[in-house]
């Protein structure tokens, strides 16, 4: 049988992970001299009162590689193929580790993705994986249709402030100074792997309602839709949106994550993403 691996950048609701059996291998977030694997020694309780709390902003790193090996072999020695699939590797050194991993085991199938997306979308390919791998598909199949859905995932997202993406080195000082002094909320996207502005408009509301239209558009004339809401402390806005496309949209599937410690501290609080596939 097939098995997935993912890092915790892919964002769903821990009970599907759970409940697909996924195993999870967690980024790495350095606070107050200490460093944390998001989700089993750092919550997001913790980790937002150091956030709120303290005048040096966390940073974040690749698992390493000796996690990836150790889930790995542990599979590999129970019979198991593996199909791993991983954020961004314009973003994070993930996927070069899992690569690394997978080399130390050559008598393994292993099969490593890098989905060029995070978060939501990210979690959207790694659902289908995880239900193709249950439902008796080969690695190569997945991997297939993994690279078919990636191709035709879009990913919107606008923060509170651009302080912490400039912090994390994702965007220039100057162009968060000048989206702060103007008031401006810059929508945001993926595109091939990389954080890009899509547009500015004023008002997070207008953003809000902006990022949804976005997802329209895209959704328009397109089936088997999967949307992804993302979000940074704002779960009453994104269950709200969600009740809305989906009632609009009649998605086959919708969800609502709300992002980890690594991704909130390149987002900050305020962070509301919209992740959409279509065929």
């Amino acid at each position: 049988m097939v098995r997935i691996v993912t890092d915790s950048g892919a964002h769903l609701p821990p009970e599907l992970f759970r409940q697909y059996e996924i195993t999870l291998v967690p980024l790495v977030v350095n606070m107050g001299g200490r460093t944390y694997y998001e989700g089993e020694d750092l919550d997001l309780e913790a980790f937002y009162h150091y956030l709120r709390t303290s005048p040096t902003l966390p940073t974040t790193s690749q698992p390493p590689v000796g996690r990836f090996y150790e889930a790995y072999r542990q599979l590999s020695e129970a019979g198991h193929h593996i199909v791993s699939i991983h954020l961004s590797s314009a973003l994070s050194g993930t996927y070069a580790a899992a690569v690394a991993a997978r080399e130390m085991l050559p008598e393994a199938e292993i099969h490593v993705v890098d989905t060029r997306l995070i978060s939501v979308p990210q979690g959207i390919l790694v659902l289908e994986a995880a239900r193709m791998a249950r439902a008796g598909a080969t690695a190569r199949e997945i991997v297939e249709r993994l690279e078919f859905m990636k191709a035709r995932t879009v990913f919107y997202f606008v923060l509170d402030t651009l302080e912490y993406l400039a912090k994390g080195g994702r965007v220039s000082n100057i162009q968060a100074l000048m989206g702060n002094l103007l008031q401006l909320k810059p929508i945001l996207k993926l595109h091939e792997g990389r954080i890009e502005a899509h547009e500015r408009v004023r008002t997070t509301q207008r953003a809000r309602a902006r990022l949804q239209e976005l997802i329209r558009e895209y959704a328009r004339g397109r089936r088997d839709l999967r949307i992804g809401v993302m979000h940074t402390r704002l779960s009453e806005v994104a269950e709200v949106i969600a009740r809305t496309l989906q009632e609009e949209l009649q998605p086959t599937e919708i969800f609502v994550a709300e992002a980890g410690p690594a991704v909130a501290t390149h987002a900050g609080p305020g962070g509301l993403g919209l992740a959409c596939y279509g065929e």
